[in-house]
């Protein structure tokens, strides 16, 4: 049996850019010790460690990402949105680090936008309601998209908050025939968006009892 396993030997490697050149020397000894066989792009072990890892799988239904896009809309430079927050891509104020969106950021790809947005959907929005709102493990894909919309649009932590005594109580003593009607309370009613607002809430409402 071999006295090193390389896994775990790597896991230490830090190399002259981080003050440890005798490692970087070692591993030059290696690659002059290895036959030319083993340090070809077509070698087994090469092809392996190049390969790209599995995008993870996004736990959110389809019809709940789909719903999110067909009001929020991409825009791959930062904008202001309906309320005056610097947003960019599917309606991100956040980037995946965290760093809230400002107007003076660059413009991102449409791959950069869905990747952003497939991450912190599932991060910010999905992964707290689904530990938040009571039944979750009772609902259908449906109700819980209808939900991630509504989440998406007015705030991840709504159960339980000031302003969402409807809505929560509704979800708390699981009166899921009263949803729709709730949802159609958060329209801010007389502003400029109540009209964006009402479509919305229609369409999570329509989602929720399908």
């Amino acid at each position: 049996m071999p006295e090193i396993n390389l896994h775990d030997f790597f896991e230490y490697f830090k190399g002259a850019s981080n003050g440890q050149p005798q490692q970087s020397e070692a591993v030059q000894m290696l690659q002059q010790a290895m036959p030319d066989s083993l340090l070809k792009n077509t070698s087994p072990w090469v092809v392996k460690f190049r390969e790209m890892p599995p995008e993870p799988e996004c736990p959110i239904p389809s019809q709940g990402l789909d719903l999110v896009k067909s009001f929020e809309g991409c825009v791959l430079h930062p904008y202001m949105d309906g309320v005056g927050v610097a947003t960019i891509g599917w309606g991100s104020t956040f980037y995946a680090d965290g760093k809230k969106v400002s107007m003076n950021n660059p413009a991102i790809t449409q791959a950069e936008a869905d990747e952003l947005f497939a991450t912190v959907a599932t991060k910010d929005f999905w992964d707290v309601i689904s530990k938040t709102v009571p039944y979750w493990s009772e609902m259908s894909d449906n109700q819980k998209s209808a939900l991630f919309s509504f989440s998406f649009n007015l705030g991840a932590y709504f159960y339980g908050s000031s302003g969402f005594n409807t809505i929560s109580s509704c979800l708390k003593d699981k009166r899921w025939f009263d949803v729709p009607d709730a949802l159609m309370l958060y329209i801010n009613p007389g502003s400029s968006v109540e009209a964006g607002l009402r479509r919305r809430r229609k369409a999570e409402g329509d989602l929720w009892a399908a």
